[in-house]
């Protein structure tokens, strides 16, 4: 009995040890199993190249965290540093950003040849949500990248991509919004300013405006601003009689010069242009070219300096930012198309889920003005710069010396906003008085400004008032 017993015993121990080894080996097989899974991969939209690289694969935990939304800016030709359109639109992405969270993208275009790939390589980052084309001249690109990528969102400033798609496809593009402005009515109320301010200045006799390319949108500015004057010799004539002896029987035709320099980068056009307009007589030189403003400043400065003046006439006239700031007491005001609302406003419209189905009510199209709203809200996008939003403008410039190390302002703020308020005092209120009116008037329907965009108007429009 012993001896069965220890052999029971026994055959119960080796028993149990190789239960435990069995258990053991199990184990390690299912640990190795485990470490030979492949890693999971962020989920890829059908447009998107396969992820290849380690540096793009993500852990089973970062996959369950949200991603930070990031919007892509693909600037015109020029980039950051115009202080007006480009610039215009860098900001607004920069608001977004703040009030938003989003990530923003910066794409810079040195040529036309850089609009595609700078829109494709926005549109295969996984992350970019929205990607923002700066400038009419993104339409053609913009309608074939839209395209492409079907699940991003796509945003044009001053675009006509929609109108490509609707002459080429027969339907709007889902995925696209061209965000327009009602640049002729802001640059009605600046030819109605400058024109008021001429009556006042008997030396002078003409008021000026400096184009870029000729293109459709930019038909809207010429028109708006020879419309704004002629409506402010009409206001003269009804307030005081007759026009004041150094206009007496002249007509917008006489008093407006124009020139198309035919180029949104070269600055020594503007200078140039603006420089034959002063030595005619102009009081004042609109800038509807972006950067070539900073010509147009250098050929008022250049008289300043000449003619010992700290403030002026002769003045220009800003465009897109309030660009009062450049060289405060010499510019008569900014015509503000705010290109950085546009920007704004597309990014909230993403963030929130709306932007395809405002994109769908519009028919692809945004339009902000003077009184206009998007879903029954207030969403302007032109006004004439105040002395209020000046601070808000100014820091565009700190922002810049910051970026590039280089000076920017002129002088201290405070000595900048100080010039500016001297100078608008300098101008009779009932100016200013009139031009509100004038505002009034166009958001309350009661006069329409030309909207300017084919060539039969802009003949017509031109036989009319030069």
């Amino acid at each position: 009995m012993r001896t069965h017993r220890s052999m029971a015993s026994n055959t119960l121990v080796i028993g149990v040890v190789v239960l435990v080894i069995i258990i053991a080996a199990a184990a390690l097989l299912m640990m190795g199993g485990k470490e030979e899974q492949p890693q999971q991969t962020a989920t890829q939209t059908p447009t998107e190249a396969p992820k290849e690289t380690p540096t793009q694969q993500t852990t089973a935990q970062e996959t369950t965290q949200a991603k930070k939304i990031k919007i892509a800016v693909v600037s015109d030709i020029g980039g950051r540093g115009d202080l007006s359109f480009n610039d215009m639109a860098f900001k607004g992405a920069d608001d977004a950003a703040r009030d938003f969270g989003v990530e923003v993208v910066e794409l810079i275009s040195k040529s036309e040849q850089d609009y595609l790939p700078n829109l494709r390589a926005a549109a295969k980052d996984p992350d970019v949500k929205l990607i923002i084309g700066v400038g009419f001249l993104l339409s053609e690109a913009l309608f074939e990248v839209a395209q492409e990528y079907p699940d991003k969102n796509f945003a044009g400033i001053d675009t006509y991509t929609q109108a490509l798609a609707m002459d080429k496809l027969g339907k709007p593009l889902p995925n696209m919004m061209d965000i327009k402005f009602e640049e002729h009515k802001g640059s009605a109320l600046v030819g109605a300013l400058a024109c008021l301010v001429l009556t006042q200045y008997p030396e002078y006799s003409h008021i000026g405006a400096v184009l870029g390319i000729e293109i459709p949108v930019l038909w809207k500015f010429e028109i708006g601003y020879k419309w704004g004057c002629n409506w402010a010799l009409d206001y003269y004539k009804q307030k005081f009689g007759d026009l004041p002896d150094h206009l007496k029987g002249k007509t917008t035709k006489d008093i407006v010069l124009w020139t198309y320099t035919g180029t949104f980068s070269d600055i020594t056009k503007g200078y140039e242009a603006a420089k034959e307009m002063y030595a005619k007589g102009a009081i004042a030189v609109y800038n509807i070219a972006g950067p070539l403003g900073l010509g147009i400043n250098q050929a008022v400065q250049e008289i300043a300096q000449e003619k010992g003046l700290e403030m002026g006439p002769p003045f220009w006239i800003g465009v897109d930012a309030n660009q009062d700031w450049i060289n405060p007491g010499f510019v008569l005001a900014s015509m503000m198309k705010r290109v950085d609302k546009g920007v704004y406003y597309a990014t909230k419209l993403v963030v929130e889920g709306k932007f395809r189905d405002v994109a769908q009510r519009n028919n692809g199209v945004l339009v902000l003005g003077i009184g206009t709203k998007i879903d029954g809200e207030l969403a302007e996008g032109i006004a004439v710069s105040t002395l209020q939003d000046l601070d808000e403008f100014i820091q565009m410039g700190i922002d810049a010396e910051k970026r590039t190390g280089k000076k920017v302002l002129p002088m201290p703020p405070e000595e900048i906003k100080a010039k500016v308020k001297a100078m608008r005092e300098s101008i009779p209120q009932w100016i200013w008085d009139a031009v509100k009116e004038l505002e009034d008037k166009i958001r309350n329907g009661e006069v329409e400004v030309p909207e300017v965009t084919t060539q039969e108007a802009i003949e017509e429009w031109r036989q009319k008032l030069g």
